[in-house]
Parts: C-alpha cells; sequence; structure tokens
C-alpha cells in the first residue's frame, strides 16, 4: 500500500526520533524500492550526488527499516492536510512533497547502506517469505523438519524457518489442518507440513491481495483478518484466536488457549479438533 505512495518519489524529509543518526544528506534522493521482507519493512533510496560531507552521503545507496514488533503502527497522510504528531508514541516520519508516513512505537526504525542488508543481524537469518512472489516451499520444509524436537507452534513462528507467520496465523493454520501444535515437528508427515506452509502462503495472501483489504483508508482502519475456510452462518472470520472459553464451530467443545515458548505466546486451539499428537 505505501509503494503506490512513495515510489519515484523525492525524499522531502526523513526524521528519526528515537536515534542520532543525520538523514540531511538523503534529502532529494529518489525512493526506488518499498518491500517487505517478512514482518520487515523496508524502503530504499537511490544513491545521490551531494556536497553533503556528513552521512548519509554522495556515491551509497540507502534503506530506511522498520520492524513493528507487537505495538507498533504505520499511517500515511497527505503531507498538507496530516494531524500533529504525536512525538511521544512516534519513532519515524518519511515525508514527500505528497505524502507523510509516520511510524508509531516501533522498536527499529533505522537506516542503514542497502549493500549491508543481506549481511544484517535483522534480515541475514530470515527464512523464505510466504508472500514473496515466488515462495521457496521446499527450502522452507526442510527448515523446518531441522527443527524436529521444537512444538509445532513455536517453529512456524520461527522466522528462520519461514518468514511471515504470527501468532493469530499459528493458532488459526493449525486449527485449520487439525494439527496438535504443542506436539513436536517430528510428529507430522512431510505432506502435512508441506500443506501448513502452503495454506499459510495461500491464507495469508488472500488477505493482503483480496478484495477485503480494499478499505477506504486503510491505514487507519484495522483490517479484519480472516482465516475461518468456508465459514458458515453466525461464525466469526476467526475459528480459535481471541476465543479462549467459547464452543468450536466445528465440534461445538470449549476453546482453550496455553502458552508456547520462551516468549510465553499464547496458542489458541480446540482440545477435540486437534487430537494430541504422539511423538510419530
Amino acid at each position: 500500500m505505501l509503494g503506490p505512495k512513495l515510489l519515484g518519489h523525492e525524499l522531502y524529509s526523513l526524521r528519526l526520533l528515537r536515534s542520532a543518526s543525520r538523514t540531511e544528506g538523503l534529502v532529494g534522493s529518489k525512493i526506488v524500492g518499498v518491500e517487505a521482507r517478512g514482518k520487515n519493512l523496508l524502503v530504499h533510496f537511490a544513491p545521490r550526488a551531494s556536497s553533503v560531507e556528513d552521512e548519509p552521503a554522495k556515491g551509497a545507496a540507502w534503506s530506511f527499516h522498520v520492524h513493528l514488533k507487537m505495538n507498533g503502527r504505520v499511517r500515511l497522510y497527505a503531507r498538507r492536510s496530516a494531524p500533529a504528531i504525536a512525538l511521544s508514541h512516534a519513532s519515524a516520519v518519511l515525508e514527500t512533497e505528497a505524502q507523510r508516513v509516520v511510524v508509531y512505537d516501533a522498536p527499529i526504525a533505522r537506516l542503514l547502506r542497502t549493500r549491508d542488508l543481506r549481511g544484517d543481524f535483522h534480515l541475514r537469518g530470515l527464512g523464505p517469505d510466504l508472500l514473496a512472489p515466488s515462495f521457496a516451499l521446499e527450502e522452507a520444509c526442510t527448515r523446518l523438519n531441522a527443527r524436529a524436537a521444537t512444538p509445532l507452534g513455536e517453529a512456524i513462528m520461527d522466522q528462520g524457518v519461514v518468514a511471515g507467520i504470527g501468532n493469530v496465523w499459528k493458532s488459526e493454520l493449525c486449527f485449520s489442518l487439525r494439527l496438535d501444535p504443542f506436539a513436536p515437528v517430528r510428529a507430522f508427515a512431510p505432506e502435512e507440513l508441506s500443506a501448513l506452509l502452503s495454506l499459510a502462503r495461500s491464507q495469508m495472501g488472500d488477505n493482503v491481495y483480496g478484495p477485503q483489504r480494499t478499505l477506504p483508508d486503510p491505514f487507519t482502519s484495522r483490517a479484519q483478518r480472516k482465516a475461518r475456510l468456508d465459514p458458515r452462518q453466525g461464525e466469526g472470520a476467526l475459528s480459535v484466536y481471541g476465543r479462549e472459553g467459547k464452543p468450536c464451530y466445528d465440534c461445538g467443545g470449549v476453546l482453550a488457549m496455553r502458552r508456547q515458548g520462551e516468549q510465553l505466546r499464547s496458542t489458541y486451539y480446540c482440545a477435540r479438533c486437534q487430537s494430541a499428537r504422539g511423538e510419530g
């Protein structure tokens, strides 16, 4: 959504409000790329001839990197009619002549040389991107199988396995295929794991590119994820996530939630539909 508004336009200003990095040398640079790598947002600037000695300086291509983590958000406004910025929550502000992009509460909002992206700590270990134009399914399956002893719900959220799956999708995907998120990866057949990743790509792609995302203002309206397969009248868009203690749409059993992993992320599931899996 950012790409059509920014690509080809010159940078008017970039303020990194939680960093001492200087950005004035980038003013006037053309924006030549806007991309997602898993959960990472990257905005790329073309090299620019400049007499400014401070970095970023002439001859180098630079990239603006954002990761929103749990609480960050991005808002896009027409620059001349944009509301006042709540600086206490803003991490960065990027402007072209026509647009203002405000990044709020993002733990990562930084500038780095484009040539350093390949070896960067935050990006170098990412697995195949589920929403990339060409998804390396076989490589993702190999990486997933390498986490043989890891519970499935933890393994598919490991961005080094596959980039893009978050907490909501973890729960919904496992439910859709009736997989036990607490069983180790080795308990599942290769075709089950392949089907899980294929469904993730299909369902997440539908949410990003499908008609439900064509909102009047997608940056200020929170689009509802739709993970429920073939919903019936009266059912919500999600099967299990956030529905602890409520009846399962499919079997009527009571849905539950357990914490998983070092970060104690919530996993929602139906014990009836997703029967406990042995070691395989």
